[in-house]
């Protein structure tokens, strides 16, 4: 191949790379605190639609992805994290709710890492 097929084809290789729409990924703002029952995650994800939006739990790994939709002009982007939960959270129970650009999930605890009480008793 002749020096000026290789620059052609550098070329046509960089047009193309430019033509290709590569999202940009931002780690979204997450405060996570525990309750007595559940986990509670909450993450900001503003610009992102229901539709947007995945969760899935595998292996004990839970990934957050949400993608917002841009203009053809704008550059796409998207939202990512992974955090890994205890075995005490029963992830299949869970419940997501998106509002205003804020996603609350609640996973609660399995039933045996919740607290008991322990009734009294007086004896007379």
């Amino acid at each position: 191949m002749s020096e000026k097929q290789m620059m052609a084809q550098e070329n046509g290789s960089a047009q193309n790379a430019d033509q290709v729409k590569v999202p940009f990924r931002i780690t979204p703002a997450v405060d996570i605190y525990e309750t007595a029952d559940a986990l509670v995650l909450m993450a900001d994800l503003p610009g992102v639609a229901k539709q947007g939006l995945q969760l899935e739990v595998s292996h004990g790994v839970l990934t957050l992805e949400g993608e917002v939709q841009v203009a053809d002009n704008q550059k796409q982007r998207s939202y990512y994290r992974q955090f890994t939960l205890s075995e005490r959270i029963n992830s299949d129970a869970g419940n997501a709710v998106l509002k205003d650009g804020v996603l609350t999930l609640r996973l609660p605890k399995s039933a045996l890492e919740k607290p008991k009480k322990i009734a009294v008793k007086t004896l007379h």
